[in-house]
Parts: structure tokens; sequence; C-alpha cells
């Protein structure tokens, strides 16, 4: 963890050059800022207090979008915590609501490092207004129960063909159903809406048997 002011960042990064560069700009954007105030530096420190605004900073490698992301340890932190993600654009689409990244800013591989030093200035140094512009919560629309149960059924490695077989539906209504489920859920395609099912910590399906699903879609 390192603190900036009164802003506590905690990194989740496999790369420690990227990492030791994210620290080597948040040193930058503190010592530029703070020397415009004549505000002393050495009030950034290692620290693990609870008197902060936590941030954490993920940076997501292209191969995890077959992966299981991070898990952010919540111990010193508020369930609203923001979170800067460096990733991929398929990547964000993917992580848009997911549990833990609900309120998220994302950086995407095109960017500047003008713009990011900017958002960090203004996390660092703006206050809470300036925070909320950035850290709006990501919500994910609910879904109908046939939607529901057709994602689950796709989670679960069923093609459209056996989800017709087992539910009765057309494959057009079933097609329907997915791109529907997809859109709410911030996603493009179906390896994208597969990687982020499994990403979702909590699957609000109910366990059918095939009779029952026969039962309720005929």
């Amino acid at each position: 963890m390192r603190s900036y002011g009164n802003v506590l960042f905690s990194f989740y990064c496999e790369d420690i050059f990227f990492k030791k560069g994210l620290l080597d700009l948040l040193d930058q954007v503190y010592d530029e800022e703070s020397s415009l105030f004549n505000n002393e530096i050495n009030i950034k420190h290692i620290s693990e207090s609870n008197g902060f605004y936590a941030i954490n900073i993920v940076v997501l490698s292209s191969k995890c979008i077959f992966e299981k992301l991070p898990k952010i340890d919540k111990t010193f932190i508020d369930d609203d915590i923001g979170v800067v993600v460096f990733c991929s654009e398929n990547m964000m689409h993917i992580i848009k609501g997911v549990s833990g990244y609900e309120n998220a800013f994302f950086f995407t591989y095109n960017l500047k490092i003008s713009e990011v030093k900017s958002v960090f200035k203004k996390i660092i140094f703006g206050g809470e207004k300036s925070r909320e512009i950035f850290f709006k919560e990501i919500t994910l629309d609910k879904l109908t129960n046939r939607e529901w149960l057709i994602s689950e059924l796709f989670n679960n490695g069923k093609t459209q063909s056996q989800i017709n077989d087992m539910t009765g539906l057309s494959i057009k209504t079933i097609s329907s159903h997915l791109r529907s489920a997809m859109n709410k859920y911030h996603v493009k395609n179906t390896l994208e809406y597969r990687v982020k099912l499994s990403n979702m910590n909590k699957m609000r399906f109910n366990k059918l048997n095939d009779n029952i699903i026969k039962h309720d879609f005929i």
C-alpha cells in the first residue's frame, strides 16, 4: 500500500516494471502538485490506516481474459472503493459491474501518460466531488427469468441446440434472449459473456432439472 495525502492506493499488478512505473508516476504527480502549494512531501508513506480514502489500482494482462480476476482485499476498505483499471478494451467490457469492480475507472492500452497523470492528480488533490466523477457505480440491468435460465445453461457449457432440447424454446428465441442478456451485461460476444459469467461472485440461478425446465417452458 502507498498513501499520498489521505488517499491510500493498493496495487494488483504482476508486472513489477509496470508497477514501478506507476509508483514513479504517482510520486511525480504528488511532488509536482505539492510543490505548488508548498506542502511537505514527507506525508507520503507506506500505511495501513483506516483513515484513508482507498483506491485500488488493478493491471490486467491480456491472458486474464481466460483467468479469474484479482481478488481484492477489503480488510481495510469499504465496499464502494474506487478501482483504477489498466486493461484491454475486451477486458473492460467483461469486468464492468463485476463484484469488486462496481466503481471503476478504465485506462485502455491507447492511454497517454498525460491523461493518467491528470486523473491521478484529481483523485489525490481534487477531493470527494472530483472522485465521484471518476468512480460512478457501474450497475448491471436485471435479467428476465428466461435470460437468467439460458445464461446459466450457457455458462454450464450447453449449446443452443442442447438448450433447445432442454427448454423447448426455439433456437431463434434462445439466441434473442442470449443477445439481450449480453447487452445488459455490457459484453459484445459470447466469449466475453462466458468469461464475465465465470467471474461473477454469485450466480442468481436456481438449479433446475430437465423436467422442471420442460414444464416451465412448454
